[in-house]
């Protein structure tokens, strides 16, 4: 796994270009929001860990008490309060959340990137209240696969099942409510925008071959996974409301 001060450094680098390059993070976003409580009951004390730029955050809105949204990149923190003011934003480890207590606890599309999810998402259930909830949403094996199955798993994440993920949850202490997965297949003109647009939005955040074998792995990906309109991705979208 990469390490959390390499992950930061590369999404603040992408603060700026986030929102209009994370069509499969808005994707996750609008997943996971179908879940959300209806408008008239989004209340109580809120935080938002790996919020970003607030992709899913907005969905959120209006809530109705204290909402803080954090992200272990200060950068991606202060675009977010540029386009959503009226939230409170903090730079935040994932694993060592403001202490609350909070009522509700959201993720989305960042789970993924925890070295250590069960202490992480142990240290979310101290911070909760009695009964409050967590609704999260990340993606899971088998996601770009066809991208591992190339670089023979080098990749900065170590892909976890959705079975994996609900046992972490029970392993930290949450009740799992309700948890779904699905596959996603999205497609780009070419191998090089696929891996353009992982570098848009931070999410390759190491150099972990050569040019000249990035090159030969393109022309391989262009090789084995094209079509006429393009070259497939698939991605795994997982959601999951627990209480504590």
């Amino acid at each position: 796994m990469t390490s959390p001060d390499a992950v930061a450094s590369s999404f603040g680098r992408a603060a700026a270009r986030y929102r209009d390059n994370a069509s499969v993070q808005r994707a996750m976003a609008e997943w996971l929001a179908e879940w959300l409580p209806p408008a008239a009951d989004r209340a109580g004390s809120a935080l938002e860990l790996g919020a970003g730029p607030g992709v899913f955050t907005e969905k959120l809105l209006p809530w109705g008490g204290p909402l803080l949204a954090t992200d272990l990149s200060p950068e991606m923190c202060a675009e977010g309060a540029r386009r959503l003011p009226q939230v409170a934003w903090q730079p935040a480890f994932a694993e060592a959340p403001p202490t609350g207590p909070w009522d509700w606890i959201f993720t989305s599309s960042m789970l993924q990137w925890i070295n250590h999810p069960v202490a992480a998402i142990a240290a979310w259930h101290a911070v909760l209240k009695p009964g409050a909830r967590i609704l999260g949403g990340l993606f899971v094996a088998p996601t770009i696969s066809e991208w591992t199955e190339l670089t023979c798993a080098t990749e900065p994440i170590t892909w976890q099942s959705a079975e994996q993920w609900n046992t972490n949850l029970s392993s930290a202490g949450f009740k799992l409510l309700r948890s779904e997965s699905k596959t996603e297949l999205l497609e780009f003109p070419s191998a090089r925008a696929f891996l353009r647009s992982l570098h848009a939005v931070g999410a390759a955040p190491a150099r972990r071959t050569s040019p000249e074998r990035l090159r030969s792995l393109l022309r391989e990906y262009d090789a084995r996974f094209g079509s006429p309109a393009g070259v497939r991705s698939s991605w795994t979208f997982f959601r999951f409301e627990a209480t504590r």
